[in-house]
């Protein structure tokens, strides 16, 4: 299929679905409580992981330094892991975030985003690293270009269209300098032998970016009498911070199938189901390919949302059906979202 047809489809189906990219931070969930503002908090966790052995580290190593770089992954083995031996690396990303989303009349919305990450990695499920702190603050400003009705309402039994586009930024707000125990390196001393450890800054285990970030978001909802398809296309400009580092831009596209039911009088439940689907090129590290870093990655989606009154309760589950990772990565194996939320 031609690249412009496929981009040309992805325009066509793009709208309000979940959002929830890596770096920016920035999440969006259906709910069918439109032109209300609302206060969220939420919790994220991304789990990455794979088998290594030393025959694929000393590989790794060796195009590190063909491209001048450190690798992103696989850290260094402890000196327990015997050559040939396989041992399972793997990489856990904690994010609690506060959200505020406010409607200026019925065509503009605001939302801004902080959070707390808690990040480990693991070596056959012993703790190597663990670094933590406040994020980024992200801002975002939504505008509705269309909306075939103007009180939405996704039980409607009218047909709903809408189209609304965004624009937002990351502020640098969030730790991004803390070193990590790589290794230890042996000195031997005329008084005896000493064990000094050996400190890495880990770009990517950080709270926050160190650098400004641009998103560019465009939005298509189309529900009737409950029944909808919730989709969004967005990408991220990143720029380099004060390190040197960049993270890649980064394209996000999702879509996602919707069916809100109303049980009791203030009681609705949606369940929810999709696909979506990541793409980033290397970072760079002063203008040099970052290795270890980028790929593409499609998750299938599934979700649970309930509405009380004023409060909402969303439970989101990632499984990764395909991917493909530059070099030697962890491999995705799943993502969880939950989500606690108050209308007023």
């Amino acid at each position: 299929m031609p690249k412009n047809l496929v981009a040309l489809l992805a325009l066509v189906l793009m709208s309000n679905l979940t959002f929830a990219c890596d770096l920016c931070t920035v999440y969006l969930g259906i709910q069918p409580n439109d032109f209300k503002n609302s206060f969220s908090v939420r919790h994220r966790y991304r789990l990455f992981e794979r088998d290594f052995d030393l025959n694929q580290l000393s590989q790794t190593v060796s195009r590190k330094q063909q491209l001048r770089e450190n690798n992103k992954h696989a850290g260094t083995p402890s000196e327990a892991i015997a050559p040939g031996e396989t041992y399972r690396y793997a990489e856990a990303f904690n994010s609690y975030d506060v959200s505020a989303n406010f409607y200026i009349g019925t065509k503009f919305q605001i939302n801004s985003t902080v959070n707390f990450s808690d990040n480990y990695t693991y070596e056959n499920d012993s703790i190597l690293n663990n670094i933590g702190g406040f994020g980024d603050l992200n801002l975002l400003l939504k505008y509705q270009v269309f909306n075939s009705i103007e009180q939405e309402d996704s039980s409607s039994k009218k047909p709903i269209h809408r189209v609304s586009v965004g624009a937002g930024i990351t502020l640098p707000t969030g730790k991004f300098n803390k070193e990590n125990v790589d290794s230890f390196q042996t000195d031997f001393q005329p008084t005896g032998i000493t064990s000094v450890p050996v400190m890495e800054l880990d770009p990517h285990l950080q709270a926050g970016t160190g650098s400004f970030g641009y998103l560019f978001l465009l939005e298509h909802l189309v529900s009737y009498k409950g029944l909808g398809l919730n989709s969004n296309i967005s990408y991220k400009l990143n720029t380099t911070n004060k390190n040197g580092f960049k993270f890649a831009n980064r394209l996000n596209f999702n879509t996602s199938a919707f069916y809100l039911v109303k049980l009791f009088k203030k009681v609705k439940v949606m369940p929810n189901i999709g696909l979506s689907y990541e793409n980033s090129e290397r970072d760079t590290y002063e203008n040099e390919p970052f290795m270890d870093s980028g790929g593409e990655v499609l998750f299938a989606n599934y979700g649970l949302n309930l509405f009380i009154n004023k409060v909402g309760l969303e439970f989101s589950y990632y499984q990764p059906i395909k991917e493909q990772l530059i070099d030697i990565q962890p491999f995705n194996k799943r993502r969880i979202i939950s989500q606690l939320t108050y209308y007023f």
